[in-house]
């Protein structure tokens, strides 16, 4: 029989450190940082192993699958047992599998072990949105989540043009710094900062995790909507860049032309969209606005990808409008991600951590799906990209209908909304 999780310490008797929430970004950068520190290097790296591109592709599609893995047991692995010794365990892992990636001599050595590297990034960073619910009261979840991702998006920014640089030294020196980079993470995360969510080993519990995994999606708000369906839409919104991102390096070096050392110029264009839209959320972001935020961005990541599944399909195909519509597509997210996130969170408190497995892992399973779906169609040109992209922005629209959160009509009900609280702050 699986033992309760206990729970020793209430979150809000932890003594909040002021460098939390950089280091939560910094962690959960090992995400992203995974994804596109190697971008520029794949068409090296397909030389190296004699394939072609789609197979290096891959490796991203293999990445996804491990890091839902590890996100879906980690999170609820650190309700039971602590985020910290998750958090841990999960930097050795990716860090060991680093190493072991600059070494490989085949691509399927390499898809191995990037499963198993994804395995321990998805344990080190499905905690930081738990840590976020632990330490900090509901209402700040969506500035608090807002200024989380703002500070893990210098890492797209900054790790295509890393990569760039550390391919001189050779493809396998990009791995070897994400090594270095989770073992630095690992030293910080033991000396000085502190467990937010305490447990045992003897709660350890697969069976646990599963019951754990059913109450999120079984919970319902006041209303009758289950907050699981905000996840389902978040993550089918992220699967649309992430196609992208799978495909990023065919549709920029490869289509285009581009050089791989310029290549972080057009692809970082798209964070900064993404970093201008989370400051807006940072600043801006309330109880009452989230919904509007949610379905806003939605909304406007559906044009920019209408627009251009048109202009590949129909058009003459300019990378200046693959760039900006990119830009809008990734920027979107920015809006419709910190809102559905603080929506879906708010609703979990002891479960906060497989509340955040259940999003992430649904996240990068769509993201994997998706970009498989458009590697299995690819023709050498852009249209199975965009046409996969377009897929994953609808459905993201339409599971959101079933959230409740409007766009028409909302500015009133914002504005009544934040008077109200502004009226009750008043008055006490």
């Amino acid at each position: 029989m699986s033992r309760p999780v206990s729970f020793e310490v209430p979150a809000a008797k932890i003594k909040v450190p002021r460098h939390l929430i950089l280091f939560i970004g910094a962690l959960v950068a090992i995400g992203p940082l995974s994804l596109d520190a190697y971008l520029p290097a794949m068409p090296a790296m397909a030389d190296a192993f004699h394939v072609n591109i789609v197979s290096i592709n891959n490796t991203i599609s293999v990445y996804l699958v491990g890091y839902g893995f590890g996100q879906f047991f980690g999170g609820a692995f650190s309700d039971q047992i602590g985020r910290k010794r998750v958090g841990l365990i999960g930097l050795l892992v990716f860090a060991l599998a680093s190493i072991a990636i600059g070494f490989a001599t085949s691509v399927a050595q390499v898809e191995w072990l990037r499963f198993t590297q994804a395995i321990g990034g998805g344990f080190s960073t499905v905690i930081c949105w738990a840590i976020v619910r632990d330490v900090y009261h509901v209402d700040e979840l969506g500035k608090r989540m807002a200024m989380v991702t703002l500070v893990m998006l210098a890492s797209p920014v900054i790790a295509p043009s890393l990569g760039a640089a550390l391919l001189h030294l050779g493809w396998p020196a990009i791995f070897f710094f994400k090594a270095t980079y989770a073992g630095a993470l690992a030293t910080f995360y033991f000396f000085a900062v502190p467990e937010t969510r305490p447990g045992a080993w003897r709660n350890l519990s697969v069976l646990t995790t599963l019951r754990q995994c059913g109450h999120v999606l079984a919970r319902k708000d006041e209303r009758g909507r289950r907050p699981i369906v905000f996840g389902v839409s978040m993550a089918l919104a992220a699967a649309c860049f992430m196609t992208f991102l799978t495909n990023a390096s065919f549709a920029y070096i490869e289509y285009f032309g581009i050089s791989a050392t310029v290549f972080p110029l057009y692809f970082g264009i798209g964070v900064v969209g993404m970093i201008a839209t989370n400051i807006y959320s940072m600043r801006h972001m309330t109880p009452v606005r989230a919904p509007w935020l949610f379905r806003l961005g939605l909304i406007v990541q559906l044009v920019a990808a209408s627009f251009l599944a048109a202009e590949v399909l129909l058009g003459p195909r300019s990378i200046w409008v693959v760039v900006a519509c990119v830009a809008v597509i990734v920027g979107t997210f920015g809006l419709a991600g910190p809102a559905g996130s603080s929506l879906y969170m708010r609703h979990f408190d002891r479960l906060a951590g497989s509340a955040s497995s259940l999003y992430t892992t649904t996240m990068f399973a769509m993201g994997s799906i998706f970009g498989a779906i458009s590697g299995f169609f690819f023709d050498g040109t852009l249209r199975p990209m965009v046409t996969t992209m377009l897929a994953a922005s609808v459905a993201a629209n339409l599971i959101a209908l079933r959230t409740g959160a409007r766009l028409g009509r909302q500015r009133p009900a914002i504005e009544a909304g934040e008077s109200a609280a502004r009226s009750a702050a008043s008055g006490a």
